[in-house]
Formats: structure tokens, C-alpha cells, sequence
């Protein structure tokens, strides 16, 4: 079964009103036949509801199902409802004694065409979303009918004061008021009934279903002896009729509502219009004019209260659940919440301590779940007793009260509680403070046990310690690996290919000049060789590194990259060399050698330059160049591939914890910025001698 859309959502109730009547009646053939039957008994009712045949109706209930049904179907159901309509209006004045229907019947049917289809385009105009059946809404329908009565009246009163007896103003008013009236008393009944009843949103049932019947008879029996006359009585007087159908209109909801004034005005017009009314008016114009003011008041009334009284019971329905699902929230909370009133409002000019000792005085716990009572220790019915400092929460908020920038609504504090026989737990607790006029009246309290999460976050923290010194064992054990391998190179491999080159020499002067050739080819590839084995030392231990210092070594980079990169760097070195421990001067230096490299790479320029400063507290180091920038964002957090680029520059700073600043933009160059530390590194100053003795 197709489910209909929640009025909550962004669907409007006319707009699924035709659909629910279709599927409740079965099929859109269903909805047409019942229009056409209520349509045609609601015309012959129109009929009945007249002094003489030749007159005009005092209403004309017809026009309000027309109208109703035109501004709830969609636009592709008009044709065919005016069709009906036509078929039926015409076949009812033939039947009425009019087999060839003159121009002056045609233009009442188009009259009530007219007064149909002006209501519904102005009240679909109208319409405002996301509500079902409410006062608005028939304010607007109100609007909507007095408009487009007025309109078809303009039709209508052509037509009458052409074929009766009054002018054209009189026949007016007449169609006016029964075209408005016909439509403001059937028109709300048929959108209130087209409508799901969950569209009332009723929040639950308030009435017994005996008491409709009751209260119709009991009206009609009331109606009956107000308009008929029959006895000279106050009584009688038309006021009564009304004021029993708002007394109806407290009771029942508004759809039978509705339906019994419905009923009730019927009934009242056709005795009314057959000689009965209570009140004498002269001449035949003023007394149906002077009914059909009182059968609209007869509708407008009793409507507006009921509608208005059933708004009013869903919307105190409405606060009902939300109080109770905000309780059942707070109940089922696994926060502790809780609410302190002050018995005297706080005055806010008070100094801290006053304000402590204020609280200590009148504040109280008036209100908290299960968690806090729990958590405080409170007994059962315990919760009215006295703010208490010692408490820890208490004394969260009494600490912020004195702190620079206090307020009553401080959150992010936090508290620990020690249970009997357990561990401390702890607790972030937010305050929410409630001022008026310069007041502190109430303060909100919640708090939520952090116990897991901190036990939790200790362990991360151990754990990342224990795996930052692991990286740094490893690391410190690396290095000295590649340093003891550049010795191992320099004093055995090196000192190895220096004597075959002697031995070489030697052989070329006593060689025959055919021998001498392949010995050049051998000394050309001994040299090679020899460069490749220098260069492999350079890169597992930078010549002065470890002996002479930061500054010789970053020089000796300065003519490494002008020989073979052909990039030329400027350098300028001012530090502090006995404060820089070793395991730094090695990072440093491996760090403005990647970030050269990348210069070579990607700056596309052939110049670069490199500062250095430090003191006894921190070290600063520089490298910038003038080439085509890039979007450093994209390169330190963006996607990965191929290498870690700036990612992995900026984590190992971040392990030192020094700091990596980048300056760069498309076509502007690039600044990078290394600073360090100094005294973070002091401890570690026993790696870098081990370092040294390995060199």
C-alpha cells in the first residue's frame, strides 16, 4: 500500500488531501462518482433552500463543494470536475421545467464556474505549507470566498435582474452572500473530512462517541424552537442558537464540529425561509439579507473556535510529549544532568566570594537524573538539598566564578570523584546559567565521565612516547651505521682504489704503448669509480658533520650542489656550534639537503639560498628561492604518490618538536622555515658523542 507523505515534511496537505481519498475510496472513478452525487443532492438542497422558485437561494451549498474540491485535486482532475458540473447543473434546470435553458440559466452555471474556479486558484495562492485544518488556514478560505463570491456575483446579478424582480444591487448582495455563504459553510466540512484524520495531529481522543448524536439532537431540538417562532421567548432569541454551538465547539473535534453547525445552519434556513424567525424584519430583500447575516455569523464563529480550541489542545498536547520525551531523555541519559534553583536570584554585582557564599546559601538541587543521583550519592528523594562546596562539581563552578572572563555557562571543566571502594573517576561537566534582569536564577549542569577516555588517551600517549624513543633508537642507530660505514669505505675501499691507481702508474711507465692503452682505460675507470665511492661517503656521512660542525658542513653542501646539480647557494651561517647536539646538526642537515633537492626538482631556477642562526635557546634555518612556487597545501595534505614531499619534512620537525612554516604561492618563489629548540635536544647530547667516537 502506497504510505502518504508526513505533513511534517515538505508536502502541504492539499497535496496528498486527493491522493488519501483515492486510495481510500479504491479509485479515481470512485472520487468522481461521489462528487457528482454529493453535487447533485447539495443543488437540490440550493433549491429547497428558497422562498419561491423564481428567487435566489439564501445559500448555495453546491458552490462550496465546487469550490473545496476544484483547490484540492490537481490541476489534471479540472477539466473533468467541471464537466460534472456542467452536466449536472444543466440537467437539473431541465428537470426543474426548462427543457431549452435560456442565456440567463447558462450564466448562472458559468457564474458558479467562475465562483469556483477564482476561489480555488486565489486559496491555492494562498495556501501555506506543512499545515493540515487550522484558524490560518480558514482565515484564508474566508478571504478566498468573500473575493470570489464577489466576482460571480458580478455574473449572477446579471443573470437574476434579468429575469426577476429586484435590480441588479439587490440581486448582487443576494448572490453574493449566498455564493460566500454556501462555500464558507461546506467548504471547510469537505476539506476537514477530504483530509487523513493524522492531519488534525489530535493528540489523543477527548470526547466519547455517543456524545455527537446527543449533541445534534439536542441542537436541532434548539434550533427548531429559536427560528420557528412558535413561542414568544428569550429563549428564542437567535443569540441562544449561537451560543450553544460554541459550547459544541469546546467539545467535539473539529471535523464533527464542523459537520453539526453544518447540519444546524440547514436546518435553521429552511425553517426559517418556510415563515418561521424570531425577529421581525419588513420587506422581503432586508428579512433574507438579515438571514443570511445571521447563518454566516452561525458559521464563522462556531468554526473559528473550534479551530481554534483544537489548536490550542495539540499544541498543549505537543508541549505534553516534548516534556515527556525530554524527561524520558534526561532519564535515559548516560550523562549525569541536573538543575540547581537559587530561593534568591543572585544579583550579578556581587564579588566572587560573595557569590560563593550567596550560592551556599540558597541554591539547592531541584531536579536530576538517575546518573547524578547515582554519581552524588544522593538518597532516594535526596535531590532538594543545599549547594555544598565540597562537592567537586560545586567546586568546579565556584573556581570559575573568580577566573578571568567567568561567567554562569563556563564549559569544558572538569572534576574527579572517588566512589567507595573504587577507582577516581572523571568527569568534563558544562554549566548553563539562567539570568534574568541581572539575576542568576537557575544553573544547568551536565557532566560526562571521561574515566575510559582518559585511561585510554594515557595509553596512547605512553604508547607514542615508547614509539617516538624507538624511532629515535632507531635512528640514532642508523646513523651510526652509515657513519661506520663512510669510515669503513674511507679507510678500506678508498684507501684500497688510491693504491691501485699508484700500482697502475707505476705499471703504465714500464708498459709497452699497446699495454699503456688498456691501462689509461682501466685508470679512466679506476677514477670513476673513485668519484662514486667519494660521493657514496658524502651521502652516509657529510665531511665535518660530526667533526667540525653544522656550519663547515653546510658549506661543503653549498659546493656539492653548485658541482653537481649546478645549482649555486648562498649561505650564510651564524649558530651556535657547541649547542647544537649531534642528533639535531644530523637532521638539520638532512633536512635543507631534501628541501635543495627539491629545489634542483621543481623550482626551476639556478640559484638558492640557505640561512642559518641559533643562539644558546633556539636554532633557525632558511632556505628560499626565487622559482615558480607551487600550492604548498595540496603538497602537505594532500594526496600521497610517489614520495612524502613536505609530509615527511614537516613530520620529523614535528617529532622534535620544532616548527615548519612554508611561504609560497604559484609563481612567487618558495620560504621554508625550520625552527628548533635547543633545550628540548640537551638531553640527548650523549648520542651525539657516541656518534662522534664512531666517526
Amino acid at each position: 500500500m502506497k504510505l502518504m507523505p508526513d505533513l511534517q515534511g515538505n508536502t502541504s496537505a492539499r497535496d496528498w488531501a486527493w491522493e488519501a481519498l483515492t486510495l481510500k475510496l479504491g479509485s479515481q472513478r470512485a472520487v468522481f462518482a461521489l462528487f457528482a452525487l454529493l453535487y447533485l443532492v447539495l443543488i437540490g438542497l440550493g433549491y429547497e433552500l428558497k422562498e419561491t422558485p423564481r428567487q435566489l437561494a439564501v445559500l448555495w451549498p453546491s458552490a462550496g463543494l465546487l469550490f473545496s474540491v476544484l483547490w484540492l485535486a490537481p490541476w489534471r482532475m479540472w477539466p473533468a470536475l467541471l464537466g460534472i458540473q456542467l452536466v449536472i447543473e444543466l440537467a437539473v434546470t431541465w428537470a426543474t421545467g426548462d427543457p431549452d435553458p435560456s442565456l440567463w440559466a447558462l450564466l448562472f452555471i458559468v457564474a458558479n464556474s467562475v465562483n469556483a474556479v477564482v476561489g480555488a486558484l486565489l486559496m491555492r495562492a494562498l495556501d501555506s505549507r506543512h499545515e493540515g485544518v487550522s484558524v490560518g488556514k480558514l482565515l484564508q478560505f474566508l478571504l478566498a470566498a468573500t473575493f470570489s463570491a464577489s466576482v460571480s456575483a458580478m455574473i449572477g446579478a446579471y443573470a437574476a435582474a434579468s429575469s426577476y424582480f429586484l435590480g441588479y444591487g439587490y440581486q448582487w448582495q443576494l448572490w453574493w452572500a449566498g455564493a460566500w455563504l454556501g462555500a464558507v459553510t461546506v467548504g471547510p466540512l469537505v476539506y476537514s473530512w477530504a483530509l487523513p484524520p493524522r492531519a488534525w495531529f489530535t493528540p489523543r481522543k477527548l470526547f466519547k462517541s455517543w456524545e455527537i448524536p446527543v449533541y445534534l439532537v439536542v441542537l436541532l431540538l434548539a434550533t427548531l424552537w429559536v427560528v420557528s417562532g412558535v413561542a414568544a421567548s428569550v429563549l428564542q432569541m437567535p443569540a441562544i442558537l449561537l451560543a450553544l454551538l460554541v459550547g459544541v465547539g469546546f467539545r467535539l473535534p473539529p471535523r464533527w464540529s464542523m459537520l453539526v453547525v453544518t447540519v444546524i445552519i440547514f436546518v435553521a434556513a429552511e425553517v426559517a425561509i418556510r415563515g418561521g424567525w424570531p425577529l421581525y424584519v419588513e420587506g422581503p430583500f432586508l428579512r433574507l439579507l438579515h438571514l443570511q447575516m445571521y447563518l454566516a455569523v452561525l458559521a464563522v464563529v462556531p468554526y473559528l473556535l473550534t479551530m481554534f480550541v483544537a489548536e490550542q489542545r495539540v499544541a498543549l498536547g505537543r508541549v505534553s510529549e516534548s516534556e515527556a520525551r525530554y524527561r524520558h531523555l534526561i532519564e535515559m541519559s548516560s550523562e549525569a544532568v541536573w538543575r540547581v534553583e537559587l530561593d534568591e536570584p543572585m544579583p550579578l554585582t556581587l564579588e566572587p566570594e560573595e557569590q560563593r557564599a550567596w550560592l551556599r546559601r540558597h541554591a539547592r538541587m531541584a531536579e536530576c537524573n538517575l546518573h547524578f543521583a547515582q554519581l552524588a550519592g544522593l538518597p532516594e528523594g535526596g535531590k532538594s538539598e543545599l549547594w555544598r562546596s565540597e562537592q567537586p562539581w560545586n567546586a568546579a563552578f565556584e573556581e570559575h566564578i573568580g577566573s578571568a572572563g567567568g561567567g554562569y555557562s563556563p564549559d569544558g571543566l572538569r572534576f574527579s570523584v572517588q566512589p567507595a571502594g573504587g577507582k577516581p573517576r572523571n568527569f568534563i561537566t558544562n554549566f548553563c546559567g539562567v539570568v534574568e534582569q541581572e539575576r542568576l536564577t537557575r544553573i544547568w549542569g551536565l557532566a560526562r565521565d571521561i574515566t575510559d577516555m582518559v585511561d585510554l588517551n594515557t595509553r596512547l600517549l605512553r604508547e607514542q612516547d615508547r614509539l617516538k624513543s624507538y624511532a629515535r633508537e632507531i635512528m640514532t642507530a642508523e646513523e651510526r651505521a652509515r657513519r661506520a660505514t663512510a669510515v669503513d669505505l674511507h679507510d678500506g675501499i678508498a684507501q684500497s682504489l688510491v693504491g691501485m691507481a699508484m700500482t697502475l702508474e707505476v705499471a703504465r711507465r714500464q708498459a709497452s704503448p699497446e699495454l699503456q692503452v688498456l691501462i689509461d682505460e682501466t685508470r679512466a675507470n679506476l677514477r670513476h669509480v673513485q668519484e662514486r665511492t667519494r660521493s657514496m661517503i658524502a651521502d652516509l656521512s657529510p665531511p665535518g658533520l660530526y667533526e667540525l660542525g653544522l656550519g663547515p658542513a653546510l658549506q661543503w653542501m653549498t659546493v656539492y650542489f653548485r658541482t653537481h646539480d649546478k645549482l649555486k647557494v648562498q649561505l650564510d651561517c651564524r649558530v651556535r656550534e657547541e649547542a647544537i647536539p649531534m642528533n639535531l646538526r644530523i637532521l638539520i642537515f638532512k633536512l635543507v639537503r631534501e628541501l635543495l633537492r627539491n629545489v634542483v626538482k621543481h623550482a626551476g631556477v639556478s640559484s638558492a639560498r640557505v640561512t642559518a642562526r641559533g643562539d644558546q635557546e633556539r636554532v633557525i634555518i632558511e632556505v628560499m628561492d626565487a622559482g615558480r612556487g607551487f600550492e604548498w597545501q595540496m603538497d602537505l595534505f594532500g594526496e600521497r604518490v610517489g614520495g612524502f614531499g613536505l609530509w615527511s619534512i614537516a613530520d620529523r620537525v614535528s617529532e622534535v618538536g620544532g616548527e615548519f612554516k612554508i611561504d609560497t604561492a604559484p609563481g612567487r618563489g618558495a620560504r621554508f622555515e625550520l625552527v628548533f629548540s635547543l633545550r628540548r635536544h640537551a638531553v640527548e647530547d650523549g648520542d651525539s658523542s657516541v656518534l662522534h667516537r664512531v666517526g
